[in-house]
């Protein structure tokens, strides 16, 4: 191989909604080993089929025809085909479940759906702990805190995915759950010493590399108690000495994408990709972001990145024993998955039957009424009941507009339990949080408050009104309030007062629709918290 294709092979790129030509560039002319693909890619299993078929095609053109590596995050918590698939309710219900052949199940749907369609990689699951209750970006992406359980979970998950045709991605290593900030949007700093990082950020990657995961993913976080100066990425000591050394890894490092803020705002971006190569990463990733680029450059970006490894490693910046290594390990996987770029079928299995009745039954193993104080639950549903959303109707606009990349998440949870409650509800009344008026509140029956939360990359989704309203709700309303809360947790910190509260630890259509079945006594709720909340009672 010519260095300019060992270089190509080496990067895993991505270009906007069906800009295929963009697509044909790097895969025919710079033979790009891989495609970061989004829900703006593939919105249907129909577009997934069509899209990588002609992926493969381009690949298939190439003086080698070596196949292409397609990942996505169809990860529960963040997806593709949407409105389609079968993801189920996300790792943080799962993790509520308390039961590894969830997690299991749940990703043994997302890989049989995913390579079905000819997505190759699972970018997940993640393997993070999520230890800090503030954290914007992992949140319901974890199985939880704990380290054990979520070791536990992280490995049911990798098999789930590699036995059913599919490739397990642990991410984000060494661990992205004590962060506070959003490594889309800047560089966190972990501070953990090395005791705790092995006692509870390692033990799931640990786990997920014992039962068989192929690939690991970086994190753009500088660990102190590792290495003060540069961030999991650019860090030999701990793809190096860590992951290589101390866990025995010996499959294919992926960087997190290099687009992303951590990166972008705090290194060049030639710079930061030579240096994650000669750090250890084998494969690097550029997704198409929601922010911080100009579309109509992207190609060109891409195309500049490749020229300069290329050049690099013909001036020696980058050893060549360095780029055989990693092209190995991309070869070795694919010659190991049986990689074929024969055209797919035209059908798929995407959200089938099956498929949907294995997450409803995951989801409602995940639901937990964490309070009940005054035996108020289950609401019957023959009796006049008042449902108030305490979201704005804006709020939800963010979760279609990150690009293909998040939640991709159509229909928002709460119109999903209010329309499920509806149809069994006859005395049913709606309050808008526009509409919110405390005079309008009756004075007998059952009042529910819906809460959500979205794990958005780059960006927040808006509760303002959330607090404030359930605050006002529980003032006049009393012990005849419950929350529903299509979300984690977290809240109850800030809901000591609040009596009734029931938690789907997820805002997927499928928990939504249990936690209405849940409310009125029509399921079981099978779920245990998996995170604590501190100053509350929860403990996970």
């Amino acid at each position: 191989m010519t260095i300019e294709e060992k270089v190509g092979q080496m990067f895993m790129l991505a270009f906007a909604g069906d800009q295929l030509d963009e697509a044909r560039i790097l895969m025919e002319e710079h033979l790009v080993g891989g495609a970061y693909i989004s829900d703006d890619n593939v919105p249907t299993a129909a577009a997934a089929v069509t899209l990588c078929n002609e992926l493969q095609s381009f690949a298939r053109n190439t003086r080698l025809g070596i196949p292409l590596l397609l990942g996505c995050d169809q990860e529960g918590t963040w997806s593709v085909m949407t409105a389609e698939s079968a993801m189920g309710p996300g790792n943080m219900a799962l993790g509520a479940t308390g039961n590894s052949q969830c997690a299991y199940d749940m990703y043994s749907v997302i890989a049989r759906e995913t390579s079905a369609v000819g997505l190759n990689v699972v970018l997940g699951p993640a393997a993070d702990c999520n230890s800090n209750p503030h954290n914007s970006i992992i949140g319901m992406r974890s199985f939880g805190e704990k380290s054990e359980a979520v070791a536990a979970m992280t490995a049911a998950a990798v098999r789930g995915i590699q036995e059913n045709g599919s490739i397990a991605t642990l991410k984000h290593f060494p661990g992205h759950g004590d962060t506070r900030l959003d490594s889309h949007r800047g560089l966190p700093t972990v501070t953990r010493n090395r005791d705790e990082l092995n006692k509870i950020d390692l033990p799931p990657f640990a786990a997920g590399i014992e039962a068989g995961a192929k690939i690991v993913m970086t994190s753009h976080i500088i660990f102190s108690a590792l290495d003060a100066e540069r961030p999991a990425t650019l860090s030999p000591i701990i793809l190096g000495d860590l992951l290589r050394g101390q866990l025995g890894f010996e499959g294919l490092i992926v960087s997190d994408s290099m687009n992303m803020g951590a990166m972008k705002r705090h290194y060049d971006p030639i710079d930061a990709v030579i240096q994650a190569f000669k750090a250890g990463v084998d494969l690097m990733m550029l997704a198409e972001e929601h922010y911080d680029h100009d579309a109509g450059q992207y190609l060109e970006n891409q195309r500049a990145l490749i020229r300069a490894v290329v050049r690099a490693v013909e001036d020696g910046e980058i050893g060549a024993e360095r780029v055989d290594d990693a092209l190995r390990r991309v070869l070795r996987l694919k010659s190991e998955s049986s990689f074929s770029t024969a055209p797919l079928p035209e059908t798929a299995i995407v959200g089938g039957d099956e498929h949907r009745a294995i997450e409803l039954a995951v989801a409602c193993r995940a639901v937990s009424v964490l309070r009940d104080r005054n035996d108020l639950l289950p609401l019957d549903p023959a009796a006049p009941m008042t449902l108030v959303n305490t979201t704005k109707r804006s709020a939800y606009d963010v979760l279609t507009q990150t690009r293909g990349i998040g939640p991709n998440q159509a229909a928002a949870a709460f119109d999903v339990f209010a329309s499920a409650l509806a149809a069994k509800c006859a005395g049913l009344s709606v309050i808008t949080a526009e509409e919110f008026d405390r005079d309008a509140i009756p004075s007998a029956g059952a009042v529910i408050a819906v809460t959500e939360n979205y794990t958005l990359p780059g960006m927040d989704f808006d509760q303002s009104l959330q607090k404030p309203i359930v605050r006002a709700l529980h003032e006049d309303a009393g012990d005849r309030l419950v929350v529903v809360a299509l979300r984690d947790p977290y809240e109850l910190a800030d809901f000591a007062e609040i009596s009734s509260y029931i938690c789907s630890f997820s805002f997927r259509p499928c928990a939504a629709r249990v936690a209405a079945e849940v409310l009125l006594g029509e399921a079981e709720p099978g779920g245990r918290s998996p995170v604590s909340v501190p100053g509350t009672e929860l403990e996970a």
